[in-house]
């Protein structure tokens, strides 16, 4: 299976409830996007199979999504992030948001038009 993979920079809150029924909240920067899942920085773990919900200010409510991995990346965590359901980032509108929270392919392109910098990969 094949899908675009998107290198992004935008701020994210993740939404969960805890066994005891409180909901609990964390704020993380997406680094990665795609239609089938993120990927997160945060200052703080989750455990895999910890199911969120996902917003940004950028693109509103994004889904449901499953932690796939938690893995620490200095003094702060990266996790994967599968979506219940695909993220259209083929939807116009959404294409047009992606296109300012992406990152530059290249430092030249940071001063240019900016493409979408993609990246396909393989399961």
């Amino acid at each position: 299976m094949r899908e675009e993979r998107f290198k992004v920079s935008f701020s994210v809150t993740l939404l969960w409830q805890e066994r005891s029924g409180a909901v609990s909240r964390l704020n993380g920067r997406c680094v990665d996007l795609s239609p089938e899942g993120i990927s997160v920085e945060l200052k703080d773990r989750l455990n895999v199979g910890t199911p969120v919900q996902v917003e940004s200010r950028e693109f509103g409510r994004m889904g449901h999504a499953t932690v796939r991995f938690c893995r620490r990346d200095q003094m702060r965590f990266l996790l994967g992030f599968r979506f219940s359901a695909p993220f259209g980032v083929s939807d116009p509108a959404r294409r047009k948001i992606l296109e300012r929270v992406l990152l530059p392919s290249d430092p030249s392109a940071a001063s240019g038009t900016q493409e979408l910098h993609r990246q396909t990969v393989s399961e």
